[in-house]
Order: C-alpha cells, then structure tokens, then sequence
C-alpha cells in the first residue's frame, strides 16, 4: 500500500534554499551583510515579507549565525500579520521542532490558517496532517478535500497526493484509473515520487486498464535518474520482473539494498527474483 511519505512536510520546505538574493555564492561578504542589515531594518519596521526572509537567513545560516530561536521570532512576526509563507513556515518550525518545542497541534493550526488563504503547499501539508492524524484526528474526508485543493492548483506533491488517496481508496472509492490519471499530471511536472508511484502501479496493477510493464520500467528508470532513492530502484526492480526482465531486477534490488541493507521488503523481493531465476 503506498502511503503519503513521514511527512509531505516532507517535501521539507525548511531545508529548501530561500529565495534571498543575498544567497548567490559570488556576492562579497560585505555585500551580504549590508542586504541583511537592509533585511533587518525593513523587518523591524513591519514588511513582512522581509521577516519571512529574515526567518529564512537565521534559520540556513545564510549571512547570520544560524538560530532556530531567531528564524521562529521572525516568521512568527510574519504569520501574526496573516502571511501564508510566515504561517507555512512556522507550522514547520513546530513540527520539527526547531526553535520551539515539537507540537503537532500548533503545526496543524498554523497550516489550516495558511491553507485557508490558498497556499497550496500549505494545503497538502495540512491534507498530510489529517491523513496521518497528526495534530489533527484522521480524517480522510478534510484530507481529500485539501489534497483536492492543492492539486488543483499544480502542485505536483498534491497531485502525487491524489493518486495515492485513489489507489488506496483512502477517502474515496478505490480507483486505480483516476490514480493514473492524477500521478500522470505530476509525471508532467517532472516530478521523481510521482514517475515512482505510477511505474509501481504501472508493473503492480491487475487492473488490464492500467497494467503496463514496459512504460513502468521507462519511468522508474526515469525516477532512478532523478534521485537516489532505493525506493526507486526497488520499484524499478518490481518493473523489470513484471517485464519478464529477472535478471535487470535482481540488479536493481541489489542495488537498493546496497543503500539500505536492512530494509526486509527489499529482500524479500530479491529473494522472490531469485527464485524465479533459478536461485542464480
């Protein structure tokens, strides 16, 4: 059953790299720190969007000394004037708890009060939030209502969202055809974790409507390329056996457990590969 990832908070803003200007590596030192003194002065005076960037420098360490505790008093500044960002990226700060203690409860609230404005990454997160109940009780009818919300809008980790809520029938009735048809969308977008998702359901599927084998390898091999994540190869290697490919997939998920070498499922796999080749 695919599941919606440890957190689609988990696209992980907080590690993304800010938009600051003063990021670029070939800027002088001293440039630097006249932006973030210009930040600091702008911030202090109520700009908000400069206190959500301020939040961002302490919170990378990008021309400041890094500092959680000061990252979380500027983009609190930011979420007090209703900024969807400053909202986005405080819930983060709660649910990793950094800065602030760790709380599911505060993260939740701050999403929904991003969310309601349209923020779309804001409405996965929270739609991620209900789905795993997480600050929240589950509840998989407010989750597919901001998944909806989110995909609508382009994201590509709603759509993903989406097609994972149809395949599992999670909120809806079960329909892998729609979950094709949302995974596709993000597949446009070039996005890795939906090429994943729909080459496993591509290889796995019994539905005739759905099966393909060959377009599965085609886009796990694309996902493989993208990232290196053994989740991927191992759904490359559930690709290649349902392509009658055994040999490509005992390669495959020999590589996925030479990343993570304790993980059971891949070895259960490799060993059903195995058997099916003759135990070479």
């Amino acid at each position: 059953m695919i599941k919606l990832g440890a957190m689609g908070l988990a696209v992980a803003m907080l590690l993304q790299p800010s938009s600051l200007a003063l990021a670029q590596p070939s800027a002088q030192d001293s440039s630097k720190q006249k932006m973030i003194a210009d930040l600091k002065e702008l911030a202090g005076a109520g700009d908000v969007k400069s206190q959500v960037l301020l939040g961002l420098a302490y919170l990378t360490g990008d021309g400041v000394h890094k500092d959680d505790a000061e990252a979380v008093k500027w983009l609190r500044k930011a979420a007090d004037q209703d900024n969807a960002a400053g909202e986005r990226y405080l819930a983060e700060m709660y649910f990793k708890g950094r800065g602030v203690p760790a709380d599911n409860g505060e993260a939740a609230k701050w999403l929904r009060l991003a969310a309601e404005q349209g923020d779309a990454q804001s409405q996965h997160n929270l739609a991620v939030l209900y789905t795993q109940g997480l600050g929240v009780p589950r509840n998989v009818k407010e989750a597919l209502k901001w998944m909806r919300k989110s995909a609508e809008q382009g994201l590509a980790a709603g759509q993903v969202g989406m097609g994972v809520l149809y395949e599992n029938g999670d909120g809806v009735s079960e329909d892998p055809v729609e979950a094709v048809t949302w995974y596709r969308k993000a597949v446009e977008q070039n996005d890795a974790s939906g090429m994943n998702n729909l080459a496993l359901l591509l290889a796995t599927s019994k539905n005739e409507r759905v099966r393909n084998p060959q377009e599965a390898v085609a886009l796990a091999t694309k996902a493989v390329a993208a990232a290196n994540n053994p989740d991927y190869l191992d759904t490359l290697a559930a690709a290649y056996f349902a392509a009658g490919q055994t040999d490509k997939a005992i390669e495959a998920e020999q590589k996925a457990l030479a990343i993570n070498p304790g993980n059971d499922s891949y070895k259960e796999s490799l060993q059903k590969y195995l058997g099916a080749n003759g135990g070479r």
